[in-house]
């Protein structure tokens, strides 16, 4: 920040451009230095944080063939998503954004099936926001946490900022956010279904859906018309 002498912005731009480059020529170690250091020089400007995590987790891993490759990049976006949470600890939408993709990057993509697989026993990855998240409260029935109840905390953390805080939620609409956290368990129990997974385990995660479903009937929520 010294170095550029109040030329922030300037700096900012020119690096846009040379990340645009990187990700023309395909130069994706060079692409994600660059955006790190565009969110370094603008770590309060929430947009720079939330585009380039999109871009690393959608853009970019669809560029490969491998899923293993693809999971990898995915995982990429996410991290930078949490370096945004160290600055902006009181800001709901990274929360709610990191919930977004720990759901539907690994839970809705074309490579639902082995993303969940992975999630499920990448405890190197794990361990990277443990003290963040209660993870414990994110495993499944294996005792394996589980990328839509990981989803659920993220949700929950987001929702938990506004209350405590009265922060705004800037860009998004108040019921679709307070909604998310009782969807995530809904995903997960359709998702244990789906692979096969019935009986009181299936039982047990739509319950725990139900109750959060019916919590969020009971929140007061103001809505544009009062």
């Amino acid at each position: 920040k010294l170095a550029t002498l109040g030329m922030r912005g300037v700096a900012a731009n020119l690096l846009w451009n040379q990340a645009n480059t990187y990700k023309k020529k395909e130069q994706w170690d060079n692409l994600r230095a660059t955006l790190n250091q565009i969110a370094k020089l603008q770590p309060n400007f929430i947009s720079v944080w939330q585009h380039q995590a999109w871009n690393l987790s959608y853009n970019v891993s669809v560029e490969f063939d491998n899923y293993e490759h693809r999971y990898h990049w995915v995982k990429k976006g996410i991290d930078l998503l949490m370096e945004g949470t160290r600055y902006n600890r009181s800001e709901p939408r990274l929360l709610w954004d990191l919930g977004w993709f720990f759901g539907h990057k690994f839970g809705r993509s074309d490579e639902t099936k082995q993303f969940r697989r992975k999630y499920n026993t990448d405890d190197d990855f794990h361990n990277t926001f443990a003290d963040k998240i209660a993870i414990e409260d994110a495993r499944n029935y294996r005792g394996q946490p589980d990328n839509w109840l990981t989803a659920h905390q993220w949700f929950s953390q987001a929702q938990r900022v506004v209350d405590l805080n009265e922060a705004p939620i800037k860009g998004k609409n108040p019921l679709v956010f307070h909604s998310d956290p009782g969807k995530a368990l809904i995903r997960y129990a359709e998702a244990i279904e789906e692979e096969g997974v019935f009986d009181e385990v299936a039982r047990i995660a739509w319950q725990k859906a139900d109750s959060r479903w019916k919590k969020y009937g009971d929140r007061p929520i103001p809505t544009s018309y009062g």
